[in-house]
């Protein structure tokens, strides 16, 4: 199944392109950190297809390469990350493999209080035009098979999974980016700039007006 314009019918394409979805940097490493600290239990155990500690989940982390990887984030109005996704080429072990077209592996997280938005559907769609405009020909995802949300999101996109003792693997070849596809990608970054940038300035002002509240 290939991503092309428009999107697999299965996903809803237009609610996701309408979720503004920042890059986040090497010096946001903490809001990463912070989101999935703050994750429930179970979540947790979804995400990484086992219960981490709050060490291992700072060392995985800590790991990121910002150079190479790249982690989508979506804020809520208190500048929060309500959803998060990883998204890492898988490096090449040998020359040869090198000559053929990438492959990058995706992860991402919603707080439990963010649900039922369509966050998972919208990174998911983010990361694949990324990843097109990369030239990664495949994404690959694993979960849980118990991990309903993601299996969910997988066969919508028309993904090839494979699912053996308890757990699933999802691939889904991806065309070549297009002229279009990378304008929409700019687009989108300039889109979640300025929305991050309002939500700032709206919560300087509110906490602003609750010290002057406050003082009077």
């Amino acid at each position: 199944m290939n991503i092309n314009s428009p999107p697999p019918t299965g996903l809803d394409a237009h609610r996701a392109r309408a979720t503004p979805i920042r890059e986040l940097g090497s010096s946001e490493r903490s809001l990463f950190l912070k989101h999935l600290l703050s994750l429930e239990t179970e979540d947790r155990y979804l995400r990484f297809g086992s219960p981490l500690s709050d060490a291992a989940i700072g060392a995985y982390v800590d790991r990121i390469d910002f150079r190479t990887d790249t982690v989508f984030g979506v804020f809520d109005d208190r500048l929060k990350l309500a959803a998060a996704g990883h998204f890492a080429p898988i490096p090449k072990s040998t020359a040869l493999e090198a000559k053929t077209l990438r492959s990058a592996e995706f992860g991402l997280s919603v707080a439990s209080d963010a649900r039922g938005r369509g966050l998972g559907t919208a990174l998911f769609l983010r990361a694949s035009s990324h990843a097109r405009n990369l030239g990664v020909s495949s994404l690959f995802m694993h979960c849980l098979s118990e991990n309903r949300a993601m299996i969910r999101i997988a066969r919508r996109a028309g993904m090839e999974i494979e699912q053996s003792r308890g757990e699933a693997d999802a691939y889904l070849s991806l065309e070549p980016g297009t002229v279009a596809t990378a304008i929409e990608e700019g687009v989108q970054r300039q889109i979640a700039l300025f929305d991050f940038a309002v939500k700032r300035q709206m919560l300087l002002a509110f906490k602003a007006f609750k010290a002057v509240a406050a003082g009077a």
